[in-house]
């Protein structure tokens, strides 16, 4: 039997901020074995509002 112990690093945005690396968005974000903290940056909630919008805007437009 192997026993291993996994090590997780946890990113967690300050309070009205969101993280992201530009294709992904969170709050809390675990890191991969690949990935880094340099690879993700706080944007304020209201940009991250924003954005959202307008990604629900555009599947709106590619379902009529």
């Amino acid at each position: 039997m192997i026993e291993q112990i996994i090590e997780l690093k946890k990113l967690i945005a300050s309070e009205g901020a969101i993280l992201t690396n530009g294709s992904a968005y969170g709050t809390e974000i675990y890191l991969g074995k690949n990935d880094s903290a340099e690879n993700w940056h706080e944007i304020p909630l209201e940009e991250y509002e924003k954005i959202q919008a307008e990604v629900q805007f555009e599947l709106e437009i590619g379902e009529e």
